[in-house]
């Protein structure tokens, strides 16, 4: 009798054991580590803190653990995709040229002046178009959350003063490699030279480049106005980023986390991007004060030398669809 309760307390045990870990194994499916090159500071790092990860974690009591990493600390762009590509807890907050790198058309979406300002912005991601390429990225094996992570306008940033398109025949200016902001640089007359962010500011120091082009809001937090003499506001591109994971990570989520997490993220970007926008004019103050001196450019011609890109990249059709749906 007693060696069969023995052995009946080793089978209870053994099956407590067995619960446990497959509960450890259930959370750990669900943590999910979101990697940014943004620092601390960013109105959109302080929103996937304060807005996403709190959502998710208060609303699902905890079974999603979600981590921020700043700075790169999870790697680039690209090597946070493709560990969310073989279905790995990562996230993202990346631009369109970096998806296009997956689905070729994404990269409309950053093409020069296709958006003339954020509210016009955020119509192409109501579009039939997009959610067409949304559909396409999801079997490529990616899931965008929301895709309204406004950064804001992109600008030049250079050490000579650029007025006109002629003004940069010569000058090195930084891209970040997708195809769609190399073309968009060249066709307003710069060479270009591919570099990840975080390497702009020493290569800007020993003169390796002559200039970068980015938002305001990444301007100040990587003080480019210790580098750099001219902002010329060319407002070539409108930069609304998407909050990226792993489709098949996505699937395996319940339902009602699946729900949460989407407008956590949605919440998120509205609230990060009002806080850039109103913070744009502080941005700017700190920029002059610090050194930077505006040039009054001529943004129309900008505009005109940068429409042979979507023949060069093969986007006439898919922005002429995107044209149709906005009423243009």
């Amino acid at each position: 009798m007693k060696k069969l309760v023995s052995i009946c307390l080793i089978g209870a045990l053994m099956a407590s054991l067995a619960g446990c870990a497959k509960t450890d194994k259930k959370q750990d499916e669900y943590i999910l580590q979101i990697g940014t090159v943004l620092n601390e500071a960013d109105p959109l790092y302080v929103a996937l803190t304060e807005v996403f990860e709190k959502q998710v974690e208060e609303k699902t009591n905890g079974a999603i653990d979600v981590q921020i990493y700043s700075g790169g600390q999870l790697g680039t762009d690209e090597d946070v995709l493709e560990q969310a590509l073989v279905g790995s807890g990562v996230g993202v907050i990346t631009e369109a040229g970096r998806l296009s790198n997956y689905v070729y058309d994404f990269g409309v979406l950053l093409a020069p002046y296709v958006a003339s300002d954020y509210e016009e912005a955020q119509k192409l991601f109501e579009t039939n178009t997009y959610h067409e390429l949304c559909n396409q990225l999801e079997d490529k094996g990616f899931h965008i959350l929301s895709f309204n992570y406004y950064q804001g306008e992109r600008e030049l940033f250079t050490r000579k003063p650029v007025a006109e398109p002629s003004d940069l025949s010569g000058q090195r200016i930084r891209s970040s490699g997708a195809q769609v902001v190399t073309s968009t640089l060249e066709a307003m007359g710069a060479n270009t030279n591919v570099l990840a962010w975080s390497e702009s500011y020493q290569a800007l120091q020993q003169k390796v480049i002559d200039g970068v082009e980015v938002h305001l809001s990444a301007a100040v937090g990587s003080s480019m106005q210790e580098v750099t003499n001219y902002l010329s506001f060319t407002g070539h591109q409108q930069l609304l980023t998407a909050l990226v994971v792993s489709q098949k990570w996505f699937e395996n989520l319940p339902e009602e986390y699946q729900n949460i997490i989407t407008e956590a993220s949605y919440e998120a970007g509205i609230a990060g991007s009002e806080t850039v926008i109103e913070k744009n004019d502080e941005y700017l103050q700190t920029l002059i004060d610090g050194g930077i001196e505006v040039v009054d450019c001529d943004v129309d011609a900008f505009r005109e030398a940068c429409q042979v890109v979507y023949d060069e990249l093969g986007y006439a059709d898919v922005k002429a669809k995107l044209d149709a749906e906005l009423g243009r």
